[in-house]
């Protein structure tokens, strides 16, 4: 299964960056420079939906980084929220989820953005 992604906003301009199929080297190789690209027309702090992601390797990780470098190097940040369980083991036996801010839901990532400004 190849991967996607779609952009929507919260009313305050938040982007949540939806993901949805597997992120695995060719896909997230694939799709790695446009989503890049999506996080930095936005800035600020942004959302990314894994709630669509059935399975990630290390090149899902990698670009989920490099994003987020991208992202912070304009001021922005990046937050991960609904990983399935396995994606979920993925991110924590990493170390990934003590370099960005996992949540369990979007809305529960959209309070903690909303509380820390």
């Amino acid at each position: 299964m190849s991967v996607t992604f779609t952009e929507e906003f919260f009313p305050d301009g938040t982007l949540i960056v939806a993901l949805l199929g597997t992120l695995d080297a060719p896909n997230a190789m694939g799709i790695e420079e446009p989503f890049k690209e999506a996080l930095l027309e936005q800035g600020g702090n942004v959302i990314v939906d894994l709630s669509g992601v059935d399975y990630m390797s290390s090149y899902g990780l990698r670009m989920l980084l490099v994003g987020a470098k991208a992202l912070f190097g304009v001021g922005g940040s990046l937050h991960l929220a609904a990983p399935n369980e396995h994606v979920y083991k993925i991110i924590s036996m990493t170390g990934y989820d003590s370099m960005f801010p996992v949540s369990a839901t979007v809305e529960e990532a959209y309070q903690r953005i909303s509380s820390s400004d």
